[in-house]
């Protein structure tokens, strides 16, 4: 296997393997390399040389600046700064050239996974290249990608040019069109062969956009009260349950699987993912640990039992998300959408890992039951994140709420007898949301706790359940108001769509938001068996009250 130090700011190392990442150490503070003789702003140009390791670092980072985009942004960067060294005029964020150099060349994602042309020969014979920061989905493991300079010309604008990506054979050839490395290759390229590539790029974007944000998992952390971290789990006592179906034979639900299987590999966690059984071996293929889950409520309750089985907390989480965030600040003074966005962009933020997002839930649930416990009462035992992708209303209401609707998208479950019902097909998330208020008088969700995940368009998701007329649409909605009649209401503006108020429980703008939003946050949970526009966009906030629409 391929021993990688595959984030230099943290000190965590994996072992690369087909299809698979393991944790191998703690993480450490980032450091940062000494500049000398360099002017304030002053962009440092990028070398054509392998970057020193951590340990020969001379000075740590005293002030973690936040990096716009995360590991996208840092990639972005990357490929300016080598814009401004064929002396193209550029605009660049200083600290994301800095995270951008600071990765060893054979920590990068373009580098070969395994063969391929030697590193050390690159800079002689590609003086003009640096390993890319990304890589394409379809390039083999034994290929190479780099980035080159290009001189501008009279015809240039100064909008686009200056780089062109490259490709490097196992030979030493260099190429800058697929078909070419296909011709080479002597097949056509699919993200089947470049799969083993997409999880070192989403591991390695994973750790920039967690290490760059404003705040750590141990900062995170800290938010929890002193009785809540007494009851923090370690990440051994979570069952990560990843419910999927036809994900694995296209590109985009390719690398949408190597996001969410190495964010959990990368805190030691191995998920388990339940899918369909003409689906098993395409996964498996992919060195998950995939078993025949069924359909989309059987597969949700056979991960409930083996949690139960295995006596941990079962975590629940879509196939296509990309990021968590937490959001921690005072509660907006005013009312009104002004003051709410005011709150939201005042406070502070943290992009952590599922991980730690997951233990963080389960403390709360925990410290809750330990207080019940004491007291004779009842405590609640499943917590989520907030439906929308922007939580900035959010920030006019109380941070948790207790009788309101759990996504299915990502939910902790600790000890509870709840099971989802299987006559439904869509809006499971719903009804297993009143059938754990109704059994323990209460959820968790964390109004604060945000995801962003993909639009309902991906392949393979609810879309494969919905029909034009919305007749099974119509048949879940039946099945929800013959089992909650006070609780569910017919959506005035958006047909097939119902809007969940429990009874005398607080109303927040969220629940019309959901409903006008069209992230149809519920519904089905996973991408195995629907998609929706929920937690679509991070940073959009509030503004205006939005006009698309969802259930």
């Amino acid at each position: 296997p391929l021993r990688l130090r595959p984030f230099w700011s943290t000190g965590l190392e994996v072992e690369v393997v087909p299809w698979k990442l393991e944790a191998a150490m703690p993480a450490r503070p980032m450091a940062k390399p000494q500049k000398q003789g360099q002017a304030k702003g002053h962009m440092k140009p990028m070398a054509l040389k392998m970057v020193k390791p951590p340990g020969t670092l001379k000075r740590s980072r005293k002030i973690k600046e936040v990096i716009r985009g995360g590991g996208k942004g840092i990639r972005s960067a990357l490929v300016k700064q080598m814009r401004s060294k064929a002396g193209w005029e550029v605009k660049v964020q200083a600290a994301a050239v800095d995270a951008a150099e600071e990765v060893p060349w054979k920590d990068r994602a373009g580098v070969p996974l395994r063969g391929g042309f030697p590193l050390e020969k690159w800079p002689e014979k590609f003086p003009d290249m640096v390993p890319d920061l990304g890589r394409n989905a379809w390039l083999p493991d034994d290929w190479g990608q780099g980035v080159k300079t290009t001189k501008p010309t009279k015809h240039s604008t100064g909008t686009t040019g200056g780089t062109l990506v490259s490709f490097i054979s196992p030979c030493g050839r260099r190429f800058f069109h697929k078909f070419m490395v296909e011709k080479l290759a002597g097949r056509k390229l699919t993200a089947r062969d470049g799969f083993n590539g997409q999880l070192r790029v989403a591991w390695l974007q994973g750790m920039q956009n967690q290490f760059f944000a404003a705040g750590s998992d141990q900062d995170f952390f800290k938010l929890l009260s002193s009785k809540e971290r007494q009851h923090l789990p370690p990440a051994s006592d979570l069952h990560v349950a990843v419910v999927s179906a036809r994900r694995a034979g296209t590109p985009q639900g390719l690398r949408d699987i190597a996001t969410v299987q190495t964010q959990f590999q990368a805190e030691g966690v191995e998920p388990t993912w339940y899918v369909d059984e003409p689906s098993l071996e395409e996964y498996r293929s992919l060195g998950l640990r995939a078993v025949v889950g069924g359909k989309l409520t059987a597969a949700r309750n056979m991960a409930l039992r083996d949690a139960a089985r295995l006596k941990k907390a079962c975590v629940q989480v879509s196939d296509d998300i990309s990021r968590w965030e937490y959001r921690h600040g005072p509660r907006a003074t005013e009312k009104g959408d002004d003051a709410a966005n005011a709150a939201h962009s005042a406070a502070r933020r943290f992009v952590i890992s599922p991980v730690a997002a997951a233990r963080f839930m389960l403390a709360k649930l925990r410290a809750a039951s330990a207080d019940a416990a004491r007291h004779g009462g009842k405590a609640p035992q499943l917590a989520g994140v907030y439906p929308l992708g922007s939580c900035a209303r959010a920030f006019g209401h109380h941070e948790v709420g207790t009788r309101h609707f759990i996504l299915g998208d990502f939910f902790v479950v600790d000890r509870s007898p709840v099971r989802f019902d299987e006559e439904m097909k869509l809006k499971e998330d719903y009804d297993f949301t009143c059938s754990h208020i109704a059994k323990h008088g209460s959820v968790l969700r964390l109004n604060r706790l945000t995801i962003a995940a993909k639009h309902q368009t991906n392949a393979g998701g609810a879309v494969a359940q919905r029909d034009k007329k919305g007749l099974e649409e119509e048949r879940n909605i039946e099945i929800l108001q013959r089992k909650w009649p006070r609780t569910f209401y017919r959506n005035p503006k958006r047909k097939h769509e119902v809007i969940m108020r429990w009874p005398n429980a607080e109303v927040q703008d969220d629940e019309d938001d959901v409903e006008e939003e069209g992230a149809s946050v519920g519904g089905g949970g996973s991408t195995g068996e629907r998609k929706r526009g929920r937690a679509a966009s991070v940073e959009r906030g509030v503004k205006k009250r939005p006009s698309s629409a969802a259930r």
